[in-house]
């Protein structure tokens, strides 16, 4: 029996969610630094670091809201 991951859901199948949210903070953080070391404007570095942000966000928030929902019983099956 493997040991659950963060990965995983409660049921222990694979989670597409939390794999892109890790996805796009990590490309979050490097889309920023590159366009940082690259000498982009404030503006293009901006955008660098907060769109995957924001996509991460919005998809941690969305499997943490399915998370809620079962704990709570509101969420049928």
């Amino acid at each position: 029996m493997s040991r659950p991951n963060i990965f995983q859901e409660s049921d222990n199948s694979f989670s597409m969610r939390r794999l892109l949210a890790f996805l796009f903070a990590l490309v979050s953080f490097v889309a920023g630094l590159l366009s940082a070391y690259k000498g982009a404007s404030w503006q293009a570095i901006a955008v660098s670091f907060g769109i995957p942000s924001l996509t991460c966000i919005l998809l941690l928030f969305f499997t943490t809201w399915t998370d809620i929902a079962q704990v709570t019983g509101n969420l049928k099956k």
